[in-house]
């Protein structure tokens, strides 16, 4: 094996490795190992491949900049912090600081895509597979899991929670399709990024796209279907401007989708899953009520101070039968998460630099409505896979200065 082959094998690997990093079962089960092995590689492979002055000056002041933020956020917290918070967020942040520089890097130019649109096609098998089996190994499930998440598994390949989405689908029982992940609305943003590339980024077939649309029918998740729908919309203006005798055919397809999304966010709101859209809704609303008492550094980033503080009399929400009081909960939205815990210019300024992503340049405007969408349902923006996008935010501000080596 030559040089060439092993750094594309490492691209790649640690490219999965930071898809996984966003929401995977692994991480949830290892979190803290698992996290501290994503800083090594990512550190082992700037260091391996080497980086010019320039890029190890912006390396620097953005990894001084996340301490000088964590530092801050810290003491001006209205609650006692944990240092091990702290030190968990300096390493997803190191993380992501070490990923962005390495695919950013003139050497990877154009790696970032290529890794991912192959490691994405790789879970969108995966859970093809994960979904058709579950009626084959259902007999044959174990439990895996700690204090903090449990599900069923068939031999650490396939991963359900029947207990909590399994249905019926013409006499045949089936789970809604989580894949790797530890819920089918964070499967569900991976595969509409995937959707995404195929659409707008990589030349593809219209095979792949139908298999992407399929898979993501299995999830069941209302965001999902409702960022696929529109990222499905502008892509048909496109087909149609182009040859407008695909015109039935595209209004067709839409027309599915629609009914399908409209169905779906009818259940979540008035049916069975209204508990699902009240606890989103709930975490939509409150963290603005606990970051209008603290506007300028918000609560703090510890996520345990915060189940504490939005317990409080003063934050308490009664909404649509659903008492919210004294609910030790986190947040499913990580946006307003971020907001109480950190003040609205930290806010402001991470939306800055997540629309001024440099990874994915087509359709930006799309790619961070995806994103953000995305991020307002699951909690997942301290992740490292999600958090490079803020960080090649942070290197598009500290590339529009003329740097000089020395």
């Amino acid at each position: 094996m030559n040089k060439s082959q092993l750094s594309t094998i490492l691209a790649f690997s640690s490219m999965i490795i930071l898809l996984l990093s966003g929401g995977g079962i692994p991480f949830l089960i290892y979190r803290k190992f698992l996290f501290i092995v994503v800083l090594i590689i990512f550190g082992f492979l700037v260091i391996r491949q080497g980086i010019n002055k320039i890029e190890l000056q912006q390396l620097a002041l953005i990894l001084v900049f996340i301490l000088a933020f964590l530092v801050i956020n810290y003491f001006f917290a209205i609650t006692p912090q944990s240092i091990q918070k702290v030190l968990a967020n300096i390493t997803i942040m190191f993380s992501s600081a070490f990923a962005t520089i390495y695919f950013s890097s003139k050497k990877n130019k154009g790696m970032f895509v290529k890794t991912l649109y192959f490691s994405l096609k790789l879970i969108l098998f995966h859970s093809l597979l994960n979904f058709i089996a579950y009626p084959l190994v259902s007999g044959s499930l174990s439990i895996i899991g700690n204090w903090h998440y449990e599900c069923s598994t068939f031999a650490n390949l396939f991963f359900y929670n029947p207990q909590k989405y399994n249905y019926t689908f013409l006499g045949i029982s089936l789970v809604r399709n989580q894949g790797l992940f530890w819920e089918p609305g964070v499967l569900q943003i991976f595969l509409n990024i995937f959707l995404f590339l195929n659409l707008f980024v990589v030349k593809s077939s219209r095979f792949m796209i139908l298999v992407i649309i399929f898979s993501m029918l299995t999830t069941l998740s209302t965001t999902g279907l409702f960022i696929m729908l529109i990222l499905m919309g502008v892509y048909s203006v496109r087909v149609v401007k182009n040859n407008f005798l695909f015109f039935p055919i595209v209004l067709l397809i839409l027309f599915g989708l629609f009914s399908v999304t409209s169905s779906n966010i009818s259940n979540k709101i008035y049916g069975d899953g209204s508990n699902s859209f009240q606890v989103r809704l709930f975490d939509l609303v409150q963290p603005f009520k606990m970051v209008a008492d603290n506007p300028l550094t918000g609560i703090g980033l510890d996520d345990q101070q915060f189940i504490e503080v939005r317990n409080r009399v003063d934050y308490a929400l009664w909404m649509k039968g659903i008492n919210f009081d004294f609910l030790e909960k986190g947040s499913t939205n990580s946006i307003t998460f971020f907001l109480a815990t950190t003040g609205i210019p930290a806010t402001i300024l991470l939306l800055y630099l997540l629309y001024n992503q440099l990874l994915i340049q087509q359709k930006k405007k799309l790619f961070f409505m995806l994103i953000l969408f995305s991020l307002m349902t699951e909690p997942l923006l301290l992740k490292p896979f999600f958090f490079i996008f803020v960080i090649s935010g942070g290197l598009y501000f500290l590339r529009r200065f003329k740097w000089k080596t020395y």
